[in-house]
């Protein structure tokens, strides 16, 4: 008999995309908020370990938002950030809980300037009753992939301004960031139809950006 497969599911959804969503509401209080285990599935709601950036010094202890969140202890709380298990409601995590195949796990996060990321693990049919499950409840523009294999950085990209994606994509087809690379700014603004000067000052800041996201993703 063979074992099952087990793959995973990474979901990535902009902070416009879930501009009506209730649980964005948690970003006004918690700049981050990421998974650090799940605790408890045996509950009505599961319970999570989270990590949470605070905008400030707060008092977390029996802090709730009606309906979304509820912190049931507090095992540290110093330098703007606090780690504890809270009860978490919300659509998407509820889906998860309902189906017996699938699980979150890390990495898994919500921010304010990078929307939610989203890991799920599970077997083939438990990650597509997930994907069929938040077709429902999500905009047909969400990114989902479903992989063999962990890919953190996938999600970590931030958004860019569509002049800038378009020349970031074009260096990326182009071979700018093979080694050796196949092809010069000069080369990729003649494709463009701009100047050099300006290829290079779009380059330098999509790069900048995207390293700044990924420095805040990973601490």
């Amino acid at each position: 008999m063979s074992s099952q497969v087990l793959r995973f599911l990474q979901l990535k959804v902009t902070i416009e995309q879930a501009k009506d969503a209730p649980g964005l509401v948690l970003t006004d209080f918690f700049p981050k908020i990421e998974l650090v285990s799940p605790v408890s599935w045996s509950g009505e709601l599961p319970e999570y370990m989270l990590n949470l950036r605070l905008n400030s010094d707060m008092e977390l202890e029996n802090f709730s938002i009606e309906g979304i969140l509820e912190i049931i202890k507090v095992i540290s709380n110093s330098d703007n950030n606090a780690l504890v298990i809270a009860r978490l409601n919300g659509p998407i995590l509820n889906l998860i809980h309902q189906i017996d195949e699938c699980w979150i796990q890390t990495p898994s996060n919500l921010s304010d300037s990078n929307g939610l990321f989203l890991t799920v693990h599970g077997t083939t049919n438990g990650l597509k009753n997930f994907r069929d499950g938040i077709k429902k409840l999500l905009p047909e523009s969400i990114k989902v992939r479903i992989t063999k294999n962990l890919k953190a950085d996938w999600i970590a990209a931030p958004k860019l301004p569509e002049r800038r994606k378009q020349v970031m994509d074009l260096a990326v087809k182009s071979g700018y960031y093979q080694t050796p690379r196949k092809c010069t700014q000069r080369e990729l603004a003649e494709k463009l139809g701009v100047r050099q000067g300006t290829v290079a000052e779009h380059l330098q800041s999509a790069e900048g950006t995207i390293i700044m996201s990924w420095s805040e993703q990973s601490n």
